[in-house]
């Protein structure tokens, strides 16, 4: 399966490239939002897995954009931020359209597990 992840934090990026390698994934990396859906479009993965905050456009714009432009990918939203004011960011990711959330800090075990029964 080919994987976009989009997240900000190199650490973060870094165990879930691994993971998904390690897995016999095909793994594309964006450092911000708008660079993700530059590969989105160009490469068409099967599966997002975006981060929520992040600088340019945030993964619930992401969320937004994937579902109106291809609505067949899995989206798996990862966040370590849970409320801002108000707003719950996984709950939100999950009413935008993500298939799964999940939340940092994560175990490698969680991510493997998040993404095969998206799979």
């Amino acid at each position: 399966m080919k994987i976009l992840v989009i997240d900000d934090e190199p650490g973060i990026r870094c165990l879930i490239e691994h993971v998904m390698q390690v897995n016999g994934h095909q793994v594309l990396v964006a450092t911000n939002g708008v660079s993700g859906m530059r590969l989105m479009r160009l490469e068409r993965p099967d599966m997002v897995i975006t981060d929520i905050l992040m600088p340019d456009q945030d993964g619930l714009g992401i969320i937004r954009c994937i579902r109106q432009e291809y609505p067949a990918v899995k989206i798996l939203a990862i966040s370590g931020a849970g409320a801002v004011g108000t707003l719950d960011l996984l709950v939100a990711a999950g009413r935008l359209g993500a298939d799964a959330t999940l939340a940092k800090p994560f175990l490698p075990e969680q991510l493997f597990e998040s993404v095969n029964r998206l799979a």
